[in-house]
């Protein structure tokens, strides 16, 4: 019988009798923003509720105790609100909604938080939210975004060249053939690589150091950064597969981190 991680799923005294055993909660942190002509708006609340999940249940079936919370399917993506059915929050509401999901976790004992972030957009801020979650309000928790789990796997594992993997592209595109075939329209897809100086970031594998905003529409007339024309599904199951196994490592050892209790602080 499998084992339900899906803390949605569980009635009150389950909880209560995992807290128990001391287990990492995650909190899966997703966007609802366009993906191109070829993928739907839900990519990144989909994909980082399906690695979370699958890794998560490979840490439960080796006898871990861990739970995951239902995706927070929107987050902070104005850089796509030229597209329509993007779904943003600001700044200031986003952190507000993971932290304060976060806080709920914490009041009721879970002492081990892992906010899996699956947009780059909120990256920044999540950044921020686990320090003002330590020092405002006592509460300890890690971000980490699910592809960084696995970039040296990502790096030899893609086919394009620089600037293929950003936006809606070879990655995505890929691990959505892997999940959601029924959900991708590869006749529609069109690959588009930026122009751009070498200070700015246009590949998820190669960064510059220079931030700046810019809306999605100006970079991109079809919302797509990156060669989704390279995708499979075969190579999606592969990368799919890399990307859980390197979140589940990690999971496992997060549940071994000796970890004060924030709760004394405030006795």
């Amino acid at each position: 019988m499998a084992i339900n991680v899906k803390l949605g799923e569980l009635a009150w005294p389950e909880i209560d009798a995992l807290l128990e055993r001391d287990p990492v909660a995650v909190l899966p942190i997703g966007a609802f923003e366009q993906h191109g002509p070829h993928l739907p708006v839900m990519v990144d609340a989909h994909l980082v509720g399906t690695v979370a999940e699958r890794a998560a249940t490979r840490m439960a079936e080796s006898g871990g105790a861990i739970a995951v919370a239902p995706v927070i399917w929107t987050g902070y993506s104005p850089h796509h609100m030229d597209f329509p059915g993007t779904v943003s929050l600001d700044d200031t509401a986003f952190s507000a909604v993971a932290g304060q999901a976060a806080q709920s976790l914490a009041r009721h004992g879970f002492r081990r938080i892992a906010l899996l972030n699956g947009h780059g957009g909120n990256a920044n801020l999540l950044k921020n939210l686990v320090q003002t979650l330590r020092y405002d309000h006592g509460v300890s928790a890690v971000f980490a975004s699910y592809w960084d789990f696995a970039l040296r796997e990502l790096a030899a594992w893609r086919k394009s060249e620089p600037g293929g993997i950003m936006h809606a592209c070879e990655m995505e595109t890929s691990l959505m053939l892997a999940s959601r075939p029924d959900l991708v329209r590869m006749d529609a897809a069109k690959d588009h690589y930026l122009e751009k100086s070498n200070y700015l970031a246009a590949d998820l594998l190669s960064g510059g150091p220079v931030a700046a905003a810019a809306s999605f529409k100006e970079l991109s007339p079809t919302g797509v950064i990156g060669a989704p024309t390279l995708a499979s599904r075969k190579r999606g199951e592969e990368l799919l597969e890399a990307m859980v196994a390197a979140v589940a490592a990690f999971f496992e050892e997060f549940a071994s981190w000796p970890l004060r209790d924030c709760r004394e602080d405030k006795k």
